[in-house]
């Protein structure tokens, strides 16, 4: 049997006025904006200190490489970023499949059939031929971020040990296929990069229409003209059932 978690619905007082609110919604806790920061963390880091690796010939190479401390610390840096990285993941994972009491099959992550006809969608509604879709709890954009940096993190992980242990890893595998993984890690690592930097921020800070930023990675939550807007099958559903119960306080998803 599924268990269903609950959202809050916080009605905060605006400008002092008892009778004035507005209503937020908790769209993510602490716990997962901490796991948030976390990864910002560690991205950042290795980037900074990965850059100069792809490209050591750049001007700025040097620069970064001098600014880090040295190459020599450069490679601490990259490397204990790397494991504050991977340490991040396997709790992400941990916690969901052992702690989290949402059964894992419900969990709205998960890509769906609904996501490829919102794709479709979304590409009719930029070419002007189709009313945008409408997202729930995380739309086709969100998931694509989520998987990708599962994706993303295994193989760098997994790229990165053979880095890190070539000759112990062409005792088990080919030598080409350890002078692959240093290509595959630093092109995935650009590629990772490039889409962070571009279409992820795109949608969290340039977009007009949460230029400068969304504050829900610093907060957690959503106010109810963001939740029309950007997830609306969820506040109706969240209406429908707090008008069910009665009830302002939270409901379930």
């Amino acid at each position: 049997m599924s268990r269903q978690k609950s959202i809050e619905v916080l009605e905060l007082k605006k400008n002092g006025e008892r009778n004035m609110g507005e209503i937020y919604f908790k769209r993510f806790t602490f716990n997962q904006l901490a796991q948030h920061w976390v990864m910002i963390g560690t991205f950042m880091l290795l980037v900074i200190s990965g850059m100069p690796l792809k490209f050591p010939d750049a001007w700025w190479s040097p620069v970064i490489v001098n600014l880090l401390g040295g190459f020599a610390m450069r490679t601490q840096i990259h490397h204990a970023a790397g494991i504050g990285m991977v340490i991040l993941g396997v709790y992400h994972v941990v916690y969901h499949v052992f702690v989290d009491k949402e059964s894992l099959l419900d969990r709205k992550v998960w890509p769906t059939l609904k996501d490829a006809k919102d794709f479709w969608q979304t590409i009719m509604f930029y070419l002007g031929k189709a009313q945008a879709p409408k997202y729930g709890r995380y739309s086709w954009k969100e998931k694509f971020d989520y998987w990708g940096a599962f994706w993303g993190m295994v193989m760098l992980c997994v790229t990165g040990l053979i880095m890190l242990y070539p000759f112990k890893a062409m005792e088990l595998i080919p030598y080409a296929y350890v002078h692959l993984a240093t290509i595959v890690h630093t092109d995935e690592a650009l590629l990772a990069t490039l889409f962070i930097f571009i279409v992820h921020w795109w949608n969290v800070h340039y977009s007009p229409e949460v230029f400068p930023m969304s504050k829900a990675w610093l907060t957690g939550n959503l106010s109810e003209e963001q939740m029309k807007h950007e997830h609306p099958l969820e506040y109706e559903e969240a209406m429908r059932q707090m008008n069910e119960k009665g009830d302002k306080s939270s409901f379930s998803r």
